[in-house]
């Protein structure tokens, strides 16, 4: 029982130390592009939105983006946003807490915390962010396509609840695949 407390307690104090020190470094990446003058969206928010009008435009819509929006319409502050405008109308504004990065390092922190194999985790990490973030890519294409299609139709409900549970399970789903192979290697090791 001690055992098991101990191990519980030292992947806590890893996984909150690996989040915090990940957090830490974005919150330093994003807060550097709200403070410039004028504060403009940090380049991988940016790039999701490239990303999501290329998707938009292999889908048949007319796409534009809108640079810096944040400087166009009253914004809260350090609330810097990109706009994906499909067929002519606002689809969604894209801010950094939209890019996925926050989940990813979650993911990251999870799975590095949790222990197992370097070298699988290696090629799990790398495939479980670009897993994520091509979940968060259709994400906000699809909140585009319901305020454009379905004039924001139930907009907020699926940006608040359907799609941010859609997010979070593929990423318990990764967690339950990292955890099931250490647990299954384990388990054939004693064997």
């Amino acid at each position: 029982m001690k055992s098991n407390l101990s191990t519980t307690v030292f992947f806590l104090m890893r996984f909150f130390a690996v989040y915090l020190a990940l957090s830490w470094m974005y919150g330093r990446y994003i807060a550097h592009y709200d403070t410039l003058d004028p504060p403009r969206t940090d380049p991988f928010t940016r790039e999701v939105v490239y990303e999501v009008t290329r998707l938009a435009s292999w889908l048949g819509y007319e796409t534009d983006v809108k640079l810096d929006d944040h400087l166009i319409y009253p914004a809260a502050e350090e609330q810097t946003y990109d706009s994906i405008h499909l067929n002519g109308l606002i689809g969604v504004g894209v801010e950094e807490g939209c890019n996925g990065l926050s989940i990813m390092i979650l993911f990251v922190a999870f799975v590095l915390s949790f222990g197992g194999n370097a070298q699988q985790a290696a090629w799990f990490v790398p495939a479980g962010l670009v897993f994520i973030h091509l979940a968060n890519l259709g994400r906000i294409l699809f909140l585009a396509i319901l305020n454009v299609d379905f004039g924001g139709k139930h907009f907020h409900f699926f940006h608040k609840y359907g799609f941010t549970a859609v997010i979070y399970a593929a990423v318990f789903a990764l967690w339950f695949v990292w955890v099931q192979g250490i647990l299954n290697r384990k388990n054939s090791a004693k064997a």
